[in-house]
């Protein structure tokens, strides 16, 4: 089969869960298919909407540069006429079989329609819940979760971070629009795929019918894990590691360790403090709570996936505070992988993968006081870590996973072509 696999950004230019996991399927893929990446890139120094071909990792990628030098409405945010021709030269040159899209903020919504009427078939893995949400994590400016769509509260949401597309009377008319054009290309995927039952029912609620989607695991290269040497220290090590958002609740787990006040713990924070959308004063926020907590905070800024396993090694216990729902909650598995005793927000997908006090202990997501509980609790029993660490834990291989979507592309091929 020759596979289209389209995402919103990848390997060298951007680093991140999706991307890691696109080059995860399409590695595996390769052995049998044919397979290209269509991606968005961000380079000042190309013109827009240049196509650029290039191999990563024995991956052939056609990179489509975009700075939304032409984005003058809400509209243009989803759907861009110009990106989706280009898109179109793709499909002429590479004649995908199916065309599987796992991302496509920056680029346009209906990349679906054009795949379709190129003839391929077409599935979406939805990652996160931009589908449906703007901002993409459900949460809005305040870090309230938004477990239902209100328009009314989208409208306010989205009048602080585009202002001069919201707040004029128009707000509801626009959304209404949005959402109509949203569930209807939904509808024309030939298969969704959620990598956690949570995550489908998230998009239940929105009105997507849970017999369309199929749950399907993501999986992780256990290779890099299995030789892992944990090192060990004069101190207890509590670690956060991946994106520094405020919707990952790093600032929640900070306050926890304040609050846990011990002397014989440290907290490392791996990952880079990324913008996120109007906020802008994230690592200040991190920084003032940190000097709280009597220097034992240290931010190690950003990491090179291949240093994963020695970080995770030279951890005690790994935290995941998050305040969103996670669609599947990659660094969860890592720690389990790891071997590392993991707390987790009772939350989502996060809660969907652990057993309480068995795999891994849950808090309240949000609350600084129950997660220091746990914090506590994991320090001073080591019997329990000890049970966290053996407890049996099923982890999804990436084979495994390009095998379940390899299946899936085999049956709307055949009824596409």
């Amino acid at each position: 089969m020759r596979i289209l696999l389209v995402t919103a950004g990848f390997l060298p230019e951007s680093i991140g869960g999706v991307e890691l996991h696109v080059r995860g399927i399409a590695r595996e893929l390769l052995r049998a298919h044919q397979v290209l990446v269509f991606c968005r890139g961000a380079d000042p120094r190309r013109p827009e909407f240049a196509l650029e071909r290039y191999t990563v990792d024995g991956i052939d990628v056609a990179r489509l540069n975009y700075l939304f030098g032409d984005c003058t409405s809400f509209e243009r945010i989803y759907r861009n006429p110009a990106i989706r021709a280009r898109f179109t030269e793709v499909l002429a040159e590479f004649r995908p079989d199916v065309v599987h899209v796992h991302h496509l903020t920056c680029l346009s919504t209906d990349l679906i329609d054009a795949a379709r009427e190129h003839g391929a078939g077409v599935v979406m893995t939805l990652h996160d819940f931009w589908m449906g949400c703007p901002r993409g994590q459900r949460m809005t400016p305040d870090l309230s979760l938004c477990q239902d769509i209100e328009p009314e509260r989208c409208a306010s949401c989205l009048a602080r971070m585009w202002g001069g597309w919201f707040g004029h009377g128009r707000d509801l008319e626009q959304l209404a629009a949005y959402h109509d054009w949203i569930r209807g290309l939904l509808s024309r995927a030939d298969r969704l795929v959620t990598p956690s039952a949570s995550s489908r029912e998230v998009f239940a609620r929105y009105g997507i019918p849970r017999e369309r989607t199929s749950v399907v695991e993501n999986g992780l290269d256990h290779a890099p894990f299995r030789a892992l040497a944990r090192a060990p220290a004069d101190v207890f090590r509590f670690g956060f590691i991946g994106t520094v958002l405020p919707t990952k609740g790093v600032h929640v787990l900070i306050e926890a360790f304040a609050l846990l006040g011990r002397a014989g713990a440290r907290l490392d924070v791996h990952g880079e403090v990324l913008p996120w959308h109007e906020v802008g004063d994230y690592a200040a926020r991190l920084e003032a709570l940190a000097r709280g907590a009597g220097g034992r905070v240290r931010f190690h800024g950003r990491y090179a996936q291949e240093d994963l396993p020695r970080l995770l090694g030279a951890l005690d216990a790994l935290v995941v505070p998050s305040l969103w729902y996670e669609a599947f909650c990659l660094t969860l598995r890592e720690g389990f992988l790891a071997g590392v005793p993991v707390l987790v927000s009772n939350l989502g997908a996060m809660a969907e993968g652990v057993e309480d006090g068995v795999t891994a202990l849950l808090f309240e997501p949000g609350n600084a006081a129950a997660l220091a509980a746990q914090m506590a609790r994991v320090m001073d029993d080591a019997d329990l870590r000890a049970r966290l660490v053996a407890s049996p834990k099923h982890v999804r291989t990436i084979a495994e996973n390009a095998a379940a979507l390899e299946a899936i592309y085999c049956s709307l091929a055949r009824g596409a072509r």
